[in-house]
């Protein structure tokens, strides 16, 4: 039998995938959920007296640490399951198609959306906000969502392919592992992969945040006990620990998500599925 490429048949599970994904009840929901939490955060900090300190506080932990991993879940986490739970997986088997790549074109076919959504989520309420944060930080901050929807994503799509019940084990490990370490004082807040999700987007965006905000600016400035020179610029403010630097944030994610895709990709290779009742 002759070997198949690596990418073979890529593109038409990726088509596949993204058509069923957008005719489900799930995505119209939770893309629906997505919007309305991004405008009514955004509506209830307009016309606030320090609404940039109150939109810093909303992208940075609710929507980073809560909202975004719950879409993730959502839109990437049952995928492939699907495949198997509704019989269409033989579809893709007679079809010169590996289960790797069907592994990955399904992840990839999720996890589009799901970044559409969590970057809607995060613009609405950055424009309705009415704070006049720069253009670069909006895209700073959706660069984080799309990052944090990412690496949760496939920690939650390789859960899928490890456990039966995949949306429960997304569950657990959200609001128990990561809600344990996450909010946990000191370094032992590094186990979190959300904290260096969060990591990114305080490292590229509370300096301008703080421009805006003289709340942002003493936390920042209390958080690295150290008191401002007359000349020192704001923008030269470093944000304080515990935030990992953006190589190291980026490092952790990256080798998280490729070690949980490559994890997931193993054990389907490995799995016998029963296609027929």
């Amino acid at each position: 039998m002759r070997r198949l490429s690596p990418l073979a048949g890529f593109g038409v599970v990726f088509g596949w995938g993204l058509r069923r994904l957008f005719r489900t009840k799930k995505f119209v929901w939770t893309a629906a959920l997505a919007v309305a939490v991004g405008a009514l955060a955004g509506l209830s900090i307009a016309g606030h007296p320090d609404a940039a300190y109150r939109l810093w506080v909303f992208l940075g932990t609710p929507a980073l640490g809560v909202c975004i991993p719950l879409i993730a879940l959502a839109l990437t986490a049952g995928g492939f399951g699907e495949e198997i739970s509704e019989q269409t997986l033989v579809f893709h088997l007679v079809r010169p198609v590996s289960r790797t790549t069907l592994f990955m074109a399904r992840f990839v076919a999720g996890l589009g959306p799901a970044i559409a959504a969590s970057g809607a989520l995060c613009l609405l309420a950055s424009i309705l906000s009415g704070v006049p944060v720069s253009i670069a930080t909006i895209g700073m901050g959706l660069l984080s969502a799309a990052i944090g929807t990412s690496v949760v994503g496939a920690i939650y799509y390789a859960l899928a392919a490890l456990f039966r019940r995949g949306l429960v084990a997304g569950l657990i490990y959200t609001f128990v592992i990561e809600g344990f370490f996450q909010f946990i004082p000191g370094s032992i807040q590094k186990l979190s992969l959300t904290h260096h999700v969060r990591s990114i987007f305080h490292r590229l965006c509370d300096a301008d945040f703080a421009t805006l905000s003289e709340r942002v600016s003493g936390e920042l400035i209390r958080g690295n006990r150290a008191v401002l020179r007359s000349n020192k610029r704001i923008e030269d403010l470093i944000t304080p620990e515990p935030w990992s630097t953006v190589p190291h944030a980026l490092l952790v994610c990256g080798s998280v998500a490729i070690v949980a895709l490559l994890i997931g990709a193993w054990t389907i290779r490995r799995r016998d599925f029963a296609l027929k009742d």
